[in-house]
């Protein structure tokens, strides 16, 4: 484990302090704990935008954006001045 000094805003310091007593935990535990929750979210996001990734096939969003709105006047408030 390693440590490292971290500068925060008084009053976000105050919060996250209010948080970690009400929640019976130490400031430190607090932040390493939503740090953690951060860092996941973050690993989840790039393993699905990955995965989508990877399904792709080039060229088809330009195919179907080709074929929108074909045949179909633009609804009232669409249209583009110009």
């Amino acid at each position: 484990m390693s440590s490292f000094p971290l500068r925060l805003p008084d009053d976000l310091k105050e919060r996250a302090a209010a948080q970690a007593e009400a929640a019976g935990v130490s400031l430190n535990q607090y932040i390493a704990t939503a740090i953690a929750a951060r860092v996941g979210a973050q690993a989840e996001a790039e393993r699905y935008f990955a995965a989508r990734a990877a399904r792709a096939q080039p060229g088809r969003a330009r195919e179907i954006l080709a074929r929108a709105g074909q045949g179909r006047a633009p609804t009232e408030g669409d249209e583009v001045d110009g």
